[in-house]
């Protein structure tokens, strides 16, 4: 009992803390936003418009790719770029957060080592605009390929994706300062999975031998989440019970690891 107690008050902790101190300081969160896109656009003749443009950008060479070059709305049908598109988004607004995520505490190092400094508000602050800007466009480009209902509900995908980022956003802080390594090797990990995850491809393109790896993929459950949600399909159990048993087992223990590092990572740094 004592056990389960500390674990659910982790856990409580673990989405509690950060959204007091984001309201506390609120003041400073808005600053470090700004600093944020300040330091995208600076010098640019386009500003704070950047980074929308580039996530159209991106966008529109999937789209030239798969769809003019590849024919593929040919070969699997004219739903096959709205499926595309609409697990691709999701995925860069992924990438981002947990590569960022995994440099969050050298990138911000110069604020929180001269003075007290909440550090507990970074992983809201690097997911924040990656956040906003990817479920504009989202909801941009489900309003244009699946109608005004699925451009509604895909408002819901980018806040659900990142709550569940959060217990590998304080993981991933922790191995990118103490595992150097970890840093340089996260996006070639994350470019693997996301070949290896029903993105590009449907999942009945899957040879019969590897359909094993969808089920030991939690993407792939996540893929099949979102899809059904923009879709306005009903969602599949199974894959939403993954998901969440797995980010209720993460969240708790990568809390622990976040706080009682903290005090090491100055020194590392």
């Amino acid at each position: 009992m004592n056990f389960l107690a500390r674990y659910f008050s982790n856990l409580y902790a673990a989405l509690a803390v950060p959204a007091r101190l984001s309201r506390e300081h609120a003041g400073l969160l808005r600053m470090l936003l700004r600093r944020d896109l300040v330091n995208r656009s600076s010098g640019t003749l386009l500003g704070r418009a950047w980074p929308l443009i580039q996530a159209g950008l991106q966008v529109v060479g999937f789209w030239f790719l798969f769809d003019v070059i590849y024919g593929m709305r040919e070969v699997r049908g004219a739903s096959f770029l709205e499926y595309l598109l609409s697990g691709l988004l999701p995925w860069l607004c992924l990438t981002e957060v947990l590569t960022r995520g995994s440099g969050m505490f050298r990138e911000f190092s110069s604020l929180y080592r001269r003075s007290p400094f909440p550090v507990e508000i970074l992983p809201v602050v690097i997911m924040l605009v990656p956040g906003i800007v990817y479920t504009a466009v989202y909801a941009l480009v489900c309003l244009f390929t699946y109608g005004a209902p699925s451009a509604l509900a895909s408002l819901l995908v980018m806040p659900l994706l990142l709550l569940w980022l959060l217990p590998f956003t304080y993981l991933f802080s922790v191995l990118g300062v103490f595992v150097r390594d970890f840093t340089q090797a996260l996006p070639i990990l994350l470019m693997f999975m996301m070949y290896a995850t029903p993105i590009l491809y449907a999942a009945d393109m899957v040879p019969e031998a590897m359909e094993p790896l969808l089920w030991l993929n939690p993407f792939a459950d996540l893929m099949r989440c979102i899809h059904a949600l923009v879709e306005l399909q009903p969602l599949p159990l199974r894959s939403v019970c993954r998901l969440w048993g797995l980010w209720f087992l993460l969240l708790g223990p990568s809390w622990v690891l976040y706080r009682r590092s903290l005090p090491h990572i100055r020194e590392v740094l």
